[in-house]
């Protein structure tokens, strides 16, 4: 159905964002990270 479509290309669509994000968990702007953390807790859970 539709709405299970939906919720599987949700879910990959999540993943691929964690995986991708991963790289840059680290990342800091001088000495903050805080631009990395608001992007992780804005994105998928």
């Amino acid at each position: 159905s539709d709405k299970k479509a939906y919720q599987e290309t949700l879910q990959k669509l999540a993943g691929l964002f964690k995986s991708n994000f991963k790289k840059f968990t680290g990342y800091k702007i001088g000495n903050s990270s805080r631009l990395t953390e608001e992007i992780l807790a804005a994105g998928p859970k």
